[in-house]
């Protein structure tokens, strides 16, 4: 069924000898029902619209009015307007064909049926209505107060060669300003590949000036999403003069910094421990060579040569009573190692503040439990001491660390 939801105007239901926008679209669509949209200015002259829209020839639809008497007081407030459009347009969606009238009523009314047809997620087509001057209105006196019966006698619209005047409102522009503004708000919020699947759902036709750099915009959130799906590496980075274990140690900071930033406190916690064992496998590796041994590729300690780091791991209250052999390195024993070797280091006042959210983290984990929203200032912390971790293992410049800002603003120039 089509069905036409129109407020109505001033200009109907005819003006000047033609037909008033809400006609007009009736004489165009012929809807099999009319949904009428009153204020209490226009209630008045209800029964003159009625007859006035079946005095079209070979044409008899339903009529019906809806949404109560809207408030002459209101009718000039955009949110209310909207949300009572958008109320009525509701209870008619399903698979009924629905037509919107954007030419009658106030300036906010007519905002409103823009917005629902633009905004929400409705099969409607809103519907405009030149003059029969094709230029303003102004100047032209209203007919209300005349005889319907003689305005309709004499309405030039009212035979079978008149000029259709409608126009079906795209809103190329607004959807496309609109699109722009949540994809910049998916880019701050590093959500590209929400990004990525609004740019593809974007229809444009052919010629689309306004959105030049569209198909270098999808290359590059479909580059950087593809990239954090698998936990890779950035190409920026990649070519970067870095050494491979700073890149590595860089890359997943900044994923983790991201996450925080997004607010994924889970994914933050799992990968920060991730992190500054790392760092730390890296470090004792350097600076201690025969102190890790590996075997199918996950680091031990090398307790032949060295009996007495175990014997440390052994006496540590934390640690005693569990077997070391049974397990490979992890923070716990990276920090047993380093404190052996470097006790003064200052890398430990930072690793002892990644060791307190430790057993949040394995409670997160492995027991499948939920985050406790009170650690969060832990959580904070633990970002931070790892960059702290980081800065003080490699030679990275800070300009690294704003990564991500600036790959948003490189994306939004395109926008």
């Amino acid at each position: 069924m089509k069905i036409l939801i129109s407020a109505v105007g001033d200009t109907d239901p005819i003006r000047n000898f033609h037909d008033g926008p809400l006609l007009h679209i009736v004489r165009v669509y012929r809807p099999e029902k009319i949904v009428l949209v009153h204020s209490e200015r226009s209630l008045t002259k209800h029964d003159k619209l009625v007859k006035a829209l079946k005095s079209i020839k070979d044409y008899s639809p339903e009529i019906i009015q809806d949404g109560g008497v809207l408030q002459d007081a209101k009718v000039a407030i955009f949110d209310e307007m909207y949300d009572t459009v958008s109320s009525i347009v509701k209870k008619y969606i399903s698979d009924d064909e629905i037509i919107l009238n954007i030419s009658s009523a106030t300036p906010q009314i007519i905002s409103a049926m823009f917005a629902v047809n633009r905004i929400s997620d409705f099969n409607v087509t809103a519907v405009q209505v030149l003059t029969p001057q094709h230029k303003s209105n102004e100047g032209l006196r209203h007919d209300n107060q005349e005889d319907i019966d003689t305005l309709i006698e004499t309405n030039l619209d009212n035979q079978s060669d008149y000029t259709i005047r409608t126009l079906e409102d795209t809103g190329m522009k607004f959807s496309l300003d609109l699109t722009k503004r949540n994809l910049k708000a998916l880019i701050d919020n590093y959500d590209y590949q929400g990004a990525l699947e609004l740019l593809r759902a974007l229809k444009l036709p052919k010629k689309q000036e306004s959105f030049s750099n569209i198909k270098e915009l999808r290359k590059k959130l479909t580059e950087i999403s593809d990239t954090i799906k698998i936990q890779g590496m950035p190409d920026k980075i990649v070519k970067s003069n870095l050494s491979n274990q700073a890149k590595s140690a860089l890359n997943s900071y900044l994923n983790i910094d991201r996450n925080h930033k997004q607010g994924n406190i889970a994914e933050v916690l799992i990968r920060v421990k991730s992190l500054v064992e790392f760092i730390l496998e890296d470090y004792l590796n350097n600076h201690f060579l025969d102190v890790i041994t590996y075997k199918d590729g996950k680091p031990f300690l090398n307790t032949s040569k060295y009996p007495e780091i175990l014997k440390k791991f052994q006496e540590d209250p934390k640690m005693r009573g569990k077997k070391y052999h049974s397990g490979y390195l992890s923070l716990p024993t990276y920090i047993v190692i380093l404190k052996y070797f470097e006790p003064k280091n200052d890398l430990l006042k930072h690793i002892y503040e990644i060791q307190k959210i430790n057993q949040v983290r394995n409670q997160v984990a492995h027991s499948l439990q939920a985050f406790d929203r009170e650690n969060l200032t832990k959580v904070s912390s633990a970002v931070f001491e790892s960059k702290q971790i980081l800065l003080a293992s490699f030679d990275i410049d800070n300009h690294w660390f704003s990564f991500y800002e600036d790959l948003n603003q490189e994306i939004k120039k395109l926008l």
